[in-house]
């Protein structure tokens, strides 16, 4: 059902199907910048009412006081026997949509306009109906969407027709802090999307923009075009401006707050509108105090941002990155956009720690007139597909993302043509220290899957390394079997053959023999596969331990150009991982030092600890993303404690990591779970586990 809330003079309608269904004289109570929309022979004084609404608004009103703000607002927009009815209809509807349609002034009543009103808050003296739902006479629960319509603000603005997301979603984190910034915590709302995008079967193209600039956002949106906009870090009111800002970074130094005018020039500037603005910053979705201007998302959505999701308040991270985290994963499963706003709206509800908290209200969904709220954002057959060919390849593994963004900027490099990045090597001056390589290869495997490319993964090699030409030709050729056999391609006769890897023959000619069989590959594959609908390079080979391939290692570092794997046409990028120390001689060191030194299509990453410097702090970034999202369900799960010391906690990490390997679970949470003075449990898992139970 269709339900829309407008402003109608002194009346507040409600309609289906353009039948009024109800119409009653309401009135403003209130004063100042609080106020409530009350039944028009309800007798409450003007100053009860504003200092109701000033506590909701502000967040510190209790569950008893925002059950009165909800109940009188439920009585002026329907009463009970409205509701009643509305409900029985939609009794065989998964959800009844609220949409809130009026202008953000004060029109012809005395009071701000109905936007400003806490919608999510309406309570019909039994339940809040957007955390709960409602129960019809049939035994059913509906559940009550609510969003926010905005027209646009002018013609100018695009209304052309809605359309799903058809690839994966690209979605770019920008981020005005740091991601270790306890305040904000973004580094964990980020990795426990990843994570449950991951585990629930949804999929999309992750990229993090850290410290995010204006300009730095501009280059951004111009390169990668990202589907959705997520942006994670503060936001304020400013008085002297009358408007809140967003907190993003100044080109220098320091931070820079920004208008939503800002923003849509930004957009404006990079030629690339976001189909979805994800806002995790305080009081982006409040209305200004002179309430004659729209909110800051609702202004995202009248300059031509179809759907915006912000924060009417101030909200605890806690709450926010709940309720962001399964909003998002709905939307990236392909969860209609009303289902997906109730599923977070439920999810923020029932993570309250605090008995007395009423952050699940905070969270607020913008959107133009002319999408459907029963539109799905995302058509999920790109996603499910490379779900099924990451698996089929091996290379789904835990985690999903863990730090190592100089890698995962390379890997998209790789995958630009037009960049002359082509040969990948992570490197570690020990062979027996192990920091991760294997997980990498296998994440930026999934990345190139994740992006319709093929990946190639020769390894791992924890035993039995290819050490000469035949070996390695001998590898590759089973590889290149195994995955005809599991795509389900036809055996082809191969160009890899012993008289391409003979000890006479040239590199060269194993090279030419590689990219033949890879293009006889790519030819078998249908013409809707991505990988013949994604543009050149296509294919990418991961080579992991090479340090222990002996001459096998020789012959790959003698097979590099700068069209990666060559000679050739186009580029077929190669990634290796191995140490300089190498069992014999240290071929990987020459060919940093010397052989490839100052070449531009070979880039070189030291693949050790992660850094810990304090203006870049990547190992307390890894550190805090394992504690909150272990790869065990079962595993509790640890944030640092409010109000502790953020140079102690982040030292005590390091002392505990010191001598261990990067990834070692037991350890980490361990040490977590004694030093209990610095960290305490985080209940996102439990909460999450709990919401799933009494989701409709």
């Amino acid at each position: 059902m269709d339900l829309t809330v407008r402003e109608d003079g002194q009346l507040v309608c409600l309609a289906e199907t353009d039948r009024d269904i109800r119409a009653r004289e309401v009135r403003w109570a209130g004063a100042g910048r609080s106020w409530l929309l009350v039944p028009g022979d309800h007798d409450v004084a003007d100053e009860d009412a504003a200092g109701l609404a000033a506590r909701v608004d502000q967040g510190t009103a209790t569950v008893a006081e925002l059950k009165r703000y909800g109940g009188l607002l439920f009585d002026a927009a329907f009463g009970e026997t409205s509701w009643r009815d509305l409900a029985e209809r939609a009794a065989d509807s998964p959800y009844l949509e609220l949409a809130v349609r009026g202008r953000a002034e004060r029109g012809d009543l005395t009071g701000p306009g109905i936007h400003t009103l806490r919608w999510e808050a309406l309570f019909d003296g039994t339940t809040f109906l957007a955390a709960r739902g409602t129960q019809t006479g049939r035994g059913t629960c509906v559940s009550a969407g609510i969003m926010r319509l905005v027209p646009p603000s002018d013609d100018k603005v695009s209304r052309q027709e809605f359309r799903p997301i058809q690839r994966i979603p690209r979605v770019l984190f920008a981020v005005g802090c740091r991601l270790t910034d306890p305040r904000v915590r973004s580094g964990a709302e980020f990795m426990g999307i990843l994570r449950h995008l991951e585990r629930k079967g949804g999929a999309i193209q992750p990229r993090v923009l850290e410290s995010a600039s204006i300009p730095s956002l501009v280059r951004e949106l111009a390169q990668h075009e990202p589907d959705v906009l997520h942006l994670i870090g503060h936001g304020r009111w400013f008085p002297v401006d009358r408007c809140v800002k967003l907190q993003m970074r100044a080109e220098t130094d320091g931070d820079e707050f920004v208008t939503a005018e800002q923003l849509l020039g930004a957009f404006g500037e990079s030629g690339h509108t976001p189909a979805v603005v994800v806002l995790s910053a305080c009081q982006t979705g409040a209305v200004p105090e002179s309430g004659s201007a729209l909110p800051f998302a609702a202004t995202l959505v009248a300059g031509g941002i179809p759907v915006v999701v912000a924060m009417a308040g101030d909200i605890a991270d806690t709450a926010c990155r709940v309720f962001t985290r399964a909003l998002t994963t709905a939307i990236g499963q392909g969860v209609p956009l009303l289902r997906a706003i109730v599923l977070g709206r439920r999810a923020a509800f029932f993570e309250r720690p605090d008995p007395d908290s009423i952050d699940w209200i905070m969270p607020v969904l913008f959107r133009a007139e002319h999408v459907e709220g029963g539109a799905a954002l995302v058509d999920t057959t790109a996603a499910a597909a490379a779900r099924h060919r990451a698996r089929l390849l091996d290379v789904v593994w835990e985690p999903v993302f863990c730090g190592r963004g100089e890698f995962i900027a390379a890997m998209d490099r790789l995958l630009d043509e037009s960049d002359p990045l082509n040969v990948l090597v992570a490197h570690q001056s020990d062979p027996q220290q192990h920091f991760g390589g294997k997980r990498l290869l296998r994440e930026l495997a999934a990345r190139a899957v994740r992006s319709g490319r093929l990946p190639v993964l020769l390894g791992p090699f924890d035993s039995d390394p290819p050490t000469d030409r035949a070996g390695l030709a001998e590898a590759l050729h089973g590889k290149l079997q195994e995955i005809r056999d599991n795509l389900g391609l036809p055996d082809r006769p191969a160009h890899i053959t012993a008289a391409a890897a003979a000890p006479k023959a040239k590199p060269a000619d194993l090279a030419r023999a590689i990219r033949a069989d890879l293009a006889l590959l790519e030819d078998d594959l249908p013409d809707t596969d991505p990988v013949r609908l994604s543009p050149r390079p296509r294919v990418v080979l991961l080579c992991h331990r090479v340090d222990r391939w002996l001459e096998a290692l020789d012959d790959l570092l003698d097979m590099l150009r700068p069209q990666g794997l060559g000679p050739g046409a186009y580029p077929v990028p190669v990634i290796m991982t191995g140490a300089d120390g190498a069992e014999q001689g240290r071929p990987l060191l020459d060919a940093r030092l010397n052989r490839f030194y100052g070449a531009s299509w070979v880039a070189f990453e030291p693949l050790g600890r992660l850094r810990s410097e304090d203006s870049d702090p990547e190992d307390i970034l890894a550190y805090q993303w394992w504690l909150l999202n272990p790869a065990r369900d079962e595993q509790p799960v640890y944030a640092p404690r409010r109000g502790s010391s953020a140079a102690g906690w982040h030292g005590l990490l390091r002392w505990a990591m010191a001598e261990r390997r990067l990834y070692d679970e037991q350890a980490l949470f361990g040490f977590a779970r004694v030093a209990k003075d610095y960290f305490t449990p985080d209940m996102d898992n439990d909460v999450l586990a709990a919401f799933a139970k009494v989701s409709p």
